[in-house]
């Protein structure tokens, strides 16, 4: 038997509406221009919300401006901080929980920490005046957290002692 020779390949009918000779992927017509500008005007609106908040966080970051300092010298304003960090660890226990405690200790801190970024620029130059000003942050920063901890744990504690207190002692002060 002689071998038959393969059958030849029929064009592929184009269906009604296509261009055959259209590149693959390549859509015409109204749908794909439609489709198209909505993808644009996504992507567009997408990238400029993006840069918008780059914009806004490198302003923040790097060129936030300077309160500045209301004190004298950089000695003072060291003084007001740490008087201000006394004043809001002196404030901050309370029986009635953690997110009090936590408000009356910041608050406690206004008006000197709002000047922080002020003392620091006058502080700036002498290493001596800003190994102070760091030691000072970093007490604030662990007073904050012990007045956290403290309301956490203490708070129940002092509710029921109170309660003790006012139940069988007779009433206390308020504190």
């Amino acid at each position: 038997m002689p071998a038959q020779a393969p059958a030849p390949i029929a064009p592929a009918s184009a269906s009604p509406g296509t261009d055959a000779r259209a590149p693959r992927g390549r859509r015409r017509g109204p749908r794909a221009l439609g489709r198209r500008i909505a993808q644009i005007a996504y992507y567009s609106v997408a990238a400029l919300i993006i840069v918008a908040c780059t914009l806004q966080i490198i302003r923040q970051v790097f060129f936030l401006p300077v309160i500045p300092s209301p004190y004298g010298s950089c000695q003072e304003g060291l003084l007001a901080l740490v008087r201000a960090v006394e004043r809001a660890r002196d404030a901050a226990p309370g029986t009635d929980g953690e997110d009090a405690a936590l408000a009356r200790f910041r608050s406690k801190l206004a008006p000197e920490w709002t000047y922080r970024d002020g003392v620091a620029v006058s502080c700036r130059g002498s290493a001596e005046d800003e190994r102070a000003l760091d030691a000072i942050e970093r007490l604030r920063y662990a007073e904050e957290h012990a007045a956290r901890r403290e309301a956490g744990d203490l708070a129940p504690l002092r509710r029921r002692v109170r309660a003790i207190v006012d139940g069988q002692l007779g009433p206390v002060s308020p504190r």
